[in-house]
C-alpha cells in the first residue's frame, strides 16, 4: 500500500499528471531535479519514487548512481519521453546497482501501465522484507542440519489450453521463529561456505518424495530443480543424483535440471560433461534465465538442452515495449528451430499472458497462476484448479 510518494521531475505539468494517478489518501512529495530528490530521500524514504531521466543539474541516471552509493533503497519507476530502449537500459543499470527498480514507463503516463508496475510491489506475497546477510553462517548451518529447508513449488502451465505441465522446485527456509525465509537470505551463504550442493540434494530428495505422494493420487508432474554453477564440477554430482532418483523410484524423465546461461563460464568442460551425463540418464536439462547473459547462443550450441526458460526481464510488460517484443519473438523462433520447449518466466498479468501465448511460447510460469507453494498447499491448488481446468497429463 502506497501512502508516501515522491515524484522527481523537472516538469510541473508532468508532476501534476503523475500525482493525479493516485487517490487522495496518498501523500505526494515533489522535486524538480536529482539534487532535490536526493535531499527528499535523505529526509525520509517514500514508499515509491517516480524518477524522470531528463532534468537539469542532476539527471535521473546520476540520481540513481548517487542512491546506490548512499544505499538509499526505495522502489523506483523510471519515466521519460525518450525511447523504450533508453528507458530499459537505465532500468537495467539501476538493478545492476542493487536498486529495486520496478520498471520504466514512457510519458505521458497511462493508468493501466502504471497499475501493472505498482502491482509488483506486492509480489513478495506479504512476507517480511529481509536484508541479505542478516543470518550468520552458523545459523544457516544449524538450519541445514535440522532439516529446516524444504521445497516449494511453482506451476508451469501450458499456454494453449491451460494444462498443468510441471512445477519448478524452489528452496525455502521454514524458520521456527521468523516464518518462511526467501532464498536471497541463505543461498549466498551456502554457496560461499560450499554447502549449496548439500542443499540441492536435500531439496531433490524431498521433492521426489512429494512426487510419489502426488502420484498415488494420479498426479505425475515433471519437476524442475535448480543446479548452482558451483555444483557443476567433480565426479560426485551425477552419481548422487542417480542414487537419490533411483531410491525414490521416480522415472528420470520426470526430473529437469535448470542451469543459468552464465553458470558455466569458468567451468565449461566439466559442466558440459555433467550435462551430457544427465541427458544420457534421461533427465531433462533447461537453460534458465535466458536473455540475461552475453554468451547465450554459444551455450545453446554447447549444451544438450531440452528446454529454454525466457527470463522475466523479457516478459514483464512486453506488450508495451516494442524493443523487447523483437527480442522475445527472436528467442521463440530460435527455440523452435532448436526444438526446445519454451517457458516464459515471470508471467504476472493478463497482458503478459496474452502476448507470450499469441507469439508461440509453450509454457508459462509466474504469479498470475500462483506464487510458490509448499507441497500441501500446491496439492490443494491443483485440486481446486481441476474443478475448472484439466489436470496434468
Amino acid at each position: 500500500m502506497i501512502s508516501d510518494l515522491l515524484i522527481v521531475d523537472d516538469s510541473t505539468l508532468h508532476r501534476m499528471h503523475a500525482a493525479d494517478l493516485f487517490g487522495p489518501g496518498v501523500s505526494v512529495r515533489q522535486a524538480g531535479n536529482g539534487q532535490e530528490g536526493l535531499a527528499q530521500l535523505r529526509a525520509a524514504l517514500p514508499d515509491l519514487m517516480l524518477l524522470d531521466l531528463e532534468m537539469p543539474q542532476m539527471d535521473g541516471v546520476q540520481m540513481l548512481q548517487h542512491m546506490a552509493r548512499e544505499n538509499l533503497r526505495v522502489p523506483v519507476v523510471v519515466t521519460s519521453g525518450k525511447d523504450y530502449m533508453l528507458i530499459s537500459s537505465v532500468c537495467y543499470m539501476g538493478r545492476e546497482l542493487g536498486l529495486p527498480i520496478l520498471g520504466g514507463l514512457k510519458k505521458p503516463l497511462r493508468r493501466e501501465e502504471f497499475d501493472d508496475l505498482i502491482s509488483r510491489l506486492d509480489n513478495d506475497g506479504g512476507q517480511e522484507a529481509e536484508r541479505e546477510g542478516e543470518f550468520s553462517d552458523s545459523e544457516i548451518r544449524a538450519a541445514l542440519d535440522a532439516g529446516q529447508f524444504e521445497p516449494f513449488y511453482q506451476p508451469k502451465v501450458k499456454l494453449d489450453g491451460g494444462l498443468l505441465k510441471g512445477a519448478e522446485v524452489l528452496a525455502r527456509w521454514r524458520h521456527p521463529e521468523r516464518g518462511i525465509i526467501s532464498p536471497g537470505q541463505f543461498i549466498p551463504v551456502l554457496e560461499r561456505c560450499g554447502w549449496i550442493t548439500e542443499l540441492t540434494m536435500t531439496i531433490l530428495r524431498d521433492s521426489l518424495t512429494q512426487w510419489q505422494q502426488w502420484a498415488r493420487h494420479g498426479l505425475r508432474l515433471p519437476l524442475s530443480v535448480n543446479l548452482s554453477p558451483l555444483s557443476l564440477k567433480g565426479d560426485e554430482l551425477v552419481p548422487a543424483i542417480e542414487a537419490i532418483t533411483r531410491d525414490s523410484k521416480v522415472p528420470p524423465r520426470y526430473v529437469i535440471f535448470e542451469i543459468t546461461e552464465t553458470a558455466v563460464a569458468d567451468n565449461l568442460a566439466e559442466a558440459i560433461g555433467i550435462a551430457a551425463q544427465l541427458r544420457l540418464n534421461q533427465f531433462g536439462l533447461s537453460i534458465d534465465d535466458f536473455g540475461t547473459g552475453f554468451a547465450t547462443i554459444q551455450q545453446l550450441t554447447r549444451f544438450p538442452f531440452t528446454e529454454l526458460k525466457i527470463d522475466q526481464s523479457l516478459v514483464t510488460s512486453v506488450i508495451h515495449k516494442p524493443h523487447l517484443q523483437a527480442v522475445f519473438e527472436s528467442v521463440i523462433h530460435l527455440a523452435e528451430r532448436l526444438q526446445l520447449t519454451t517457458v516464459a518466466e515471470g508471467v504476472e498479468t493478463g497482458d503478459d499472458l496474452g502476448y507470450v501465448s499469441q507469439h508461440g511460447c509453450i509454457l508459462g510460469q509466474g504469479y498470475l497462476f500462483t506464487r510458490p507453494l509448499d507441497g500441501e498447499a500446491f496439492g490443494a491448488w491443483v485440486k481446486q484448479r481441476m474443478h475448472g481446468t484439466p489436470a496434468a497429463q
